[in-house]
């Protein structure tokens, strides 16, 4: 267990997995923050009896809410997470023996799952995120939705050994409501934007969302989760542009009534 390093991590209604986030995390710091956006299940009871800091905090989007529950580690270099993401033992490792060099950040190698499968194709695979920094040389950036890490050009990537496995999508069902979610707050933020669009874009832009999953990033080969995934981006850009649509009609769209 290092004393150099805080692990933060985000949470909202993440009982299924924090137990397991937090137990790998304790291998590798003494200072773990759960930063939760309004569970109602018991993640905030697991996160407590594990020893970790729960902080509340209302959801801000992910760069917002995530600089905020990095300003509450005590350590300047921080490991940031989220509520699905179990690190290796390979990772651990990697972690435990590393030399911390101020302007340096250092890239996880994420492997995602879908219903219990290793996605390795979908552009999914090969995911590598910088996620272990110094809070005083890199920040999140971005807006509701998306969210970067940035830092200046001084600062240099390396990439660990080792797998952060992230359990993203339990359930089909799951996935389908995380992306409608995210087609209605993006639609919302590129129509802020003044970015507009029609009802043949629409379609084509959903079409060739399916094309380019499931044939050129060969989702096929991930069989019947590549099939889903490449499903779920068409309909998710579906739903994003028909949303827009009703935005550019002055109209309320059903989801957001």
């Amino acid at each position: 267990m290092r004393s150099d390093l805080s692990v933060v991590i985000i949470a909202n209604n993440a009982s299924l997995r924090i137990g397991e986030v937090i137990g790998a995390a304790r291998r590798v710091s003494n200072d773990i923050v759960v930063c939760d956006s309004g569970s109602d299940d018991n993640t905030v009871d697991i996160a407590n009896d594990l020893g970790a800091r729960v902080i509340h905090q209302n959801w801000k989007g992910y760069s917002a809410t995530k600089n905020i529950a990095n300003s509450y580690a005590e350590h300047d270099w921080v490991l940031s997470l989220d509520s699905d993401e179990v690190m290796s033992e390979a990772l651990i490792d990697s972690i435990e023996g590393l030399t911390f060099e101020d302007h340096k950040v250092y890239l996880l190698n994420r492997s995602n799952y879908f219903c219990g499968k290793q996605i390795r194709f979908s552009n999914w695979s090969p995911d590598h995120i910088p996620r272990l920094f110094n809070k005083k040389v890199a920040s999140w950036t971005g807006d509701f939705v998306h969210e970067k890490l940035s830092f200046g050009d001084n600062v240099k990537k390396e990439l660990l050994n080792g797998r952060l496995d992230h359990y993203s999508y339990e359930s089909y069902s799951q996935r389908m409501d995380k992306v409608f979610n995210y087609a209605k707050l993006s639609a919302h933020e590129r129509f802020q934007k003044g970015k507009r669009t029609n009802l043949i874009w629409t379609i084509l832009t959903s079409i060739s969302k399916f094309i380019i999953t499931y044939f050129i990033h060969l989702g096929f080969l991930d069989g019947k989760a590549g099939f889903q995934i490449a499903l779920t981006d068409a309909l998710g850009s579906w739903k994003r542009n028909r949303i827009m649509m009703e935005l550019q009609n002055n109209r309320v769209p059903e989801c957001c009534k």
